[in-house]
């Protein structure tokens, strides 16, 4: 059967091909339904899992590739009008067409179909299928070849303009009125603001930082958080505790690692642009440091809790809140396609970032959040005062806001929760443990080795007694004073270790002291029931130290 038909009556038929993109799209969610399913067949404990991804990748088959299935048209173009599968295979009449038009989102091609608002039969019968507004109805071409996808797009135009000659010229002048007006926002922003210096100044900073932290050894890709920490990472212990508040703005020019720094500059970019533009440089500014500052606070309540946390993102979601408030607030002077692109896009975008970091572990939303809450208050104040007032008054009410502002983030400080990890003290335990760790590990299993070979009889016990009191005994000394000036961090997992392996050095010391005095014959009442004892009790000791370590891997 052909992709493409001519009825007699002169209408051209394009019928979904599974040569297009919507045919990769099901014939991959097949793949994974029949991957799922042999998955689910070779393992029958558990298997429920598995077969439940084989209805989901199956439903989604389904989903995308019905009209593959079913054969049926995509979209339909002759002389009464246009239908298509996603018009509910109802043929919307030339007469009710405001305006049609051909949009590309992300190499997807659409047929955007503009009823008027009248036509309520025609906007009754036809589902809305990712439109924009309530009169809007798009076909999406994405089941046909690419070919097709612009042939059928060419043929539905030109019967437009054939078949609703007043319309079609008022759209195309509709058209044109928009391209003058946003050619004249255009010249307007560029006289308000030449040179986006701001915007460039943040991403130098932002880029300069990582580069700094590259050159002190940082990791590029997977930086430690005590590499962060050192460096000025956000943690509410830090900041509430020890008073770094220098942390709530150091934190936000730091990243996890270049594809984290790309992902919050490129997301800058394309909402900083037109924002800084809009607003001026000073103002873009304080924007974009208020946020990063109410993100980072409300980090505090959160993430900072138990985890340090850094990145501009606060400050990303700040710029794009005032962007889609400003422009939300200004909508009627501005350009309606603009106004229309952004508030889709920048939704979209927020929309998938926050449920991202809903989610998935490892995301600070309360940044996000915080940040996104004080770039739109500052947006709608922006916005407003461009409405109305002369310089003077615009700088004075957005100073005004920034000051209040200021005061919110002070009091979101002020009420943190107490925090539950002190990352100060466990991330100087880490080092002091990494460098102590090695040589009380050698020394207890120096101890441990010849105490073996004594019971062993492959050396004697004189030559045992003079190692314990040559070698033994003051490795084990140092060992246990080095252990007992290793911090004790509040919260550190790693803590048990710490106090685990002083209370081994302490048990091991007095045996080894027991030992001696026997050794002497200045042995003391119940010394041989304390060796037996300590026995027991270092038994114990590593036993805990296995479990602990064992559930911390978990």
């Amino acid at each position: 059967m052909k992709d493409k038909e001519a009825t007699p009556e002169g209408v051209w038929q394009y019928k979904a091909s599974w040569r297009s993109t919507l045919g990769s799209l099901t014939i991959a969610m097949l793949v994974f339904a029949l991957f799922t399913a042999l998955v689910a067949l070779a393992a029958p404990r558990g298997g429920i899992l598995f077969w439940l991804g084989v209805l989901f990748f199956g439903g989604l088959a389904w989903l995308l590739g019905k009209p593959l299935f079913t054969r049926d048209w995509i979209v339909r173009v002759g002389p009464r009008g246009i239908s298509g599968y996603l018009l509910n295979g109802r043929t919307v009449p030339w007469r009710d067409v405001r305006d049609l038009r051909v949009e590309t989102v992300q190499g997807n091609t659409f047929l955007v179909v503009d009823i008027a608002p009248g036509a309520t039969d025609s906007l009754e019968k036809t589902k809305r299928w990712l439109s924009g507004r309530k009169t809007e109805r798009r076909i999406v071409l994405n089941g046909l070849r690419k070919a097709q996808a612009a042939e059928a797009a060419e043929a539905a135009m030109a019967t437009f303009a054939e078949r609703a000659r007043d319309h079609a010229a008022a759209a195309i002048e509709a058209r044109q009125e928009e391209a003058r007006a946003e050619a004249e926002f255009e010249q307007q922003l560029a006289r308000h603001t030449k040179v986006t210096w701001a915007l460039y100044l943040v991403v130098a900073l932002n880029v300069g930082i990582w580069v700094l932290n590259l050159a002190a050894g940082m990791s590029p890709m997977r930086p430690s958080s005590q590499d962060l920490f050192r460096w000025g990472a956000i943690s509410a212990w830090a900041v509430t505790h020890d008073h770094e508040y220098w942390r709530l703005l150091a934190g936000t020019f730091l990243h996890g690692g270049a594809v984290h720094l790309f992902m919050n500059m490129l997301g800058l970019w394309g909402a900083g642009k037109l924002l800084n533009r809009m607003v001026g440089n000073g103002q873009f500014l304080l924007v974009y440091l208020l946020s990063a500052l109410a993100g980072a606070s409300a980090s505090l309540h959160f993430g900072a809790q138990t985890a340090v946390s850094v990145g501009a993102s606060g400050a990303v979601f700040g710029v794009v809140g005032a962007l889609v408030a400003a422009v939300r607030r200004r909508r009627e002077h501005l350009p309606k396609a603009m106004v229309q692109q952004i508030m889709t896009s920048e939704a979209v975008f927020l929309a998938y970032a926050l449920l991202n970091g809903f989610t998935r572990q490892g995301i600070d939303n309360a940044a996000h959040v915080g940040g996104l809450l004080a770039g739109a208050a500052m947006g709608v104040v922006l916005a407003g005062a461009g409405e109305s007032g002369g310089r003077d008054m615009r700088r004075l009410r957005a100073t005004f806001a920034a000051i209040v502002l200021a005061a919110a983030v002070g009091l979101v400080v002020a009420t943190t929760p107490a925090p539950r990890v002190d990352h100060g003290r466990m991330f100087a335990a880490t080092r002091m443990m990494t460098d102590v760790m090695p040589r009380a590990q050698a020394a207890i299993a120096a101890t441990q080795k010849d105490v073996e070979a004594a019971k062993a009889q492959r050396i004697t016990e004189d030559e045992f007694i003079r190692r314990v009191e040559t070698v033994h005994l003051p490795a084990m000394r140092r060992t246990q004073a080095e252990l007992a000036q290793v911090p004790r961090g509040e919260g550190d997992p790693r803590a048990f270790i710490t106090v685990a392996m002083e209370s081994l050095a302490a048990k091991m010391i007095e045996g080894l002291e027991v030992a001696l005095r026997q050794h002497r014959g200045e042995a003391r009442p119940g010394d041989d029931m304390r060796a037996e004892a300590l026995k027991g009790e270092i038994e114990a000791i590593h036993r805990r130290m296995n479990e602990q370590a064992a559930a911390l891997r978990k």
